[in-house]
């Protein structure tokens, strides 16, 4: 065992200062690496190989930190949870992964015992020196050491949230590691924590401060992925952050990664056997998804992602045949769909598959409450959120397919106020009053606001222009900042903007989850961006979080809506129905932005894609 810093936070050792084998091993890589980009995917024959795409680069393979939409959407093909989504399920229902069953609750619900399921090994990697590269077998206490890492005030982990105020001892822990020296940090990390504690080498125990209904979500979330401790010990940073060497349980394993390029996940020849499901719900069983039912998972032999920012390159690449996979872009619309909704005959021609995703992901603008014009005057940001012509937002980004947001709460989930539209839609002449009211008629005295956008694309730079016209016609100047997408993460979880494009894709499907983001004390880094702090909507909140879904928890959810709506810390839009259009070779695709570990399912049939390419 290690010990010092390094235990705690591990190093990354030049290339030369490792030992011959693994300097080897690393030489190896950077050759297979170079073959790959000469050869293209030649590589790939004789695979069943998913080619599909990102939109940006992943920010980090640490699960302690996979929360932006690219990384949390790969991370979970290898960092695995103790609970998961059944695939097949049309309402969403939680089904052990890791764990041997669901947990046992004692009767006041604030002990919660899970047993984890045996012979479970991490993939092989040359971090595991004692069994010289061989992946060991998954213990209890690597539960304990990943949620134990999302309080490291180095990491600043987004996934803190989970554990703040959760979990008996955890917060406590916190303020013990911030309050720890450098040389006393490692020490303090192993402190026990009353909250989280293996048993034996198969049985975790949590013991809550109060209850916690949204604990097995949680429980499927990457944040509580186990993590070996021999993997941040060879490849964390100084911070300790695993950012670019995963070593999980999962079916999948990073085999190569050319930055803002391509990332090719392979399978984990080491994987346990884990079978399709056996049934399914009537619509999934209409659509033949059952019939490989009882094959061992996975049954791709490689994912291969390109990163591709744009989205005519997105769809000249799948109309070749060459991606799997695309979310229709919004200029291509009317060559791919007819008035119908269904798909035009030549791609009906071509094998192609239609799915209409309705759901869980929002879409608005966000305002930084601690901004001195903006946070300390709502009718400030009222007038801005009434002069954004919502259905041309709509129209024009989405070709009419979003719904526009009258809660913020998505439809379909549980406890969601039941409200025919939004506080402040657009309405120029009330805008211009609440301008008015707020201390600048048609915005004299305002500074030119600046306008974070998400990335840097075609499609972010039409948004930008058309908020700009947008608020332009009040007198409300916007100076539009474009940024790849991990330094628009880096400013929000610094809080440092000052308007942004927001959205949020539900991490599950419970109200608690996007109330969250209103909730004071999860303001930067946490999931609050706009550190909005009202103390109605905070104690609703905490009340809410505690409650299984009932009337009572509604009246909640109710008045804390209509406090946020009219605060307005955001300027609602819309929800996302977005369409996604895949090949006729791609098989057991369903989409959701709710289940994340989807990619072990899909099946690529090489019979039909030699048909349609012939």
């Amino acid at each position: 065992m290690q010990t010092g810093q390094n235990f705690l936070y591990g190093f990354r050792a030049s290339l030369f200062e490792r030992p011959n084998a693994l300097k080897l091993a690393t030489v190896f890589a950077l050759i297979v690496l170079a073959q790959l980009g000469c050869t293209g995917h030649r590589a790939d024959q004789g695979l069943a190989v998913f080619h599909g795409l990102v939109k940006d680069d992943v920010k980090t393979w640490d699960p302690a930190n996979a929360y932006d939409t690219v990384s949390s959407s790969l991370v979970p093909s290898i960092y695995e949870t103790l609970y998961q989504y059944s695939y097949l399920d049309s309402v969403y229902k939680i089904e052990p992964l890791l764990a041997v069953s669901l947990p046992t609750f004692s009767d006041d619900k604030l002990t919660v015992t899970i047993s984890i399921k045996r012979d479970v090994h991490f993939q092989d990697d040359p971090c595991f020196k004692a069994s010289r590269g061989k992946g060991r077998e998954l213990k209890a206490e690597d539960f304990v050491y990943g949620l134990k890492r999302l309080a490291l005030p180095s990491l600043q982990s987004t996934g803190w949230w989970v554990l703040e105020g959760k979990l008996v001892g955890m917060n406590e822990f916190r303020e013990r590691l911030v309050a720890a020296s450098p040389k006393d940090l490692p020490q303090v990390f192993e402190e026990k924590v009353e909250g989280i504690q293996a048993l034996d080498d198969y049985t975790l125990q949590f013991k809550l401060v109060h209850p916690y209904p949204q604990l097995l979500h949680i429980l499927a979330l990457s944040f509580s992925s186990p993590v070996p401790r021999e993997a941040i010990a060879e490849y964390g940073d100084e911070k300790g952050n695993l950012t670019d060497h995963p070593v999980g349980t999962g079916p999948f394993v990073l085999t190569s990664w050319s930055r803002n390029h391509e990332i090719i996940l392979d399978k984990n020849p080491k994987f346990r056997s884990e079978l399709y499901p056996s049934t399914g719900s009537e619509e999934f069983q209409k659509n033949g998804m059952l019939i490989d039912s009882g094959k061992k998972l996975p049954l791709l032999d490689r994912i291969r992602m390109v990163v591709l920012k744009e989205e005519q390159p997105r769809w000249l690449n799948f109309m070749k045949g060459q991606l799997d996979l695309i979310e229709l872009p919004k200029d291509n619309f009317k060559e791919a769909i007819t008035h119908q909704v269904n798909l035009t005959p030549d791609l009906v021609k071509k094998g192609m598959h239609l799915s209409i995703e309705t759901g869980v992901v929002t879409r608005f603008v966000s305002f930084n409450m601690k901004d001195k014009f903006l946070g300390t005057n709502k009718f400030l940001r009222q007038a801005i959120s009434s002069a954004i012509d919502r259905d041309a937002w709509i129209q024009t980004f989405t070709n009419g397919t979003g719904r526009k947001m009258s809660s913020v709460v998505p439809p379909g989930v549980p406890d969601r106020p039941n409200l025919a539209q939004m506080k402040y839609d657009y309405n120029l002449v009330r805008a211009k009053e609440l301008l008015k009211k707020a201390g600048y008629p048609k915005g004299a005295g305002l500074p030119i606001f600046k306008f974070d956008l998400r990335g840097a694309a075609t499609q972010d730079r039409q948004l930008g222009e058309f908020f700009v016209d947008q608020l332009s016609k009040v007198g409300v100047r916007l100076e539009i900042q474009s940024n790849t997408f991990p330094a628009f993460l880096q400013k929000l979880r610094e809080g440092n903007l000052q308007i942004s494009y927001g959205g949020w894709s539900m991490d599950y499907p419970d109200a608690e989850n996007i109330y969250q983001l209103f909730y004071g004390p999860n303001r930067p880094p946490g999931a609050n961006d706009t550190s909005y702090d009202h103390p109605v909507v905070n104690k609703s909140y905490e009340q809410l979080a505690m409650l299984e879904s009932s009337p009572a928890r509604l009246a909640l959810a109710a008045k804390m809506e209509d406090q946020i709506q009219e605060d307005c810390p955001i300027a609602m839009g819309y929800y996302e129905a977005p369409y996604h259009i895949s090949q006729p070779w791609l098989m057991n695709y369903r989409g959701s932005d709710i289940i994340l570990n989807k990619y072990k399912y899909y099946k690529v049939s090489k019979e039909v894609r030699d048909r349609y390419s012939q």
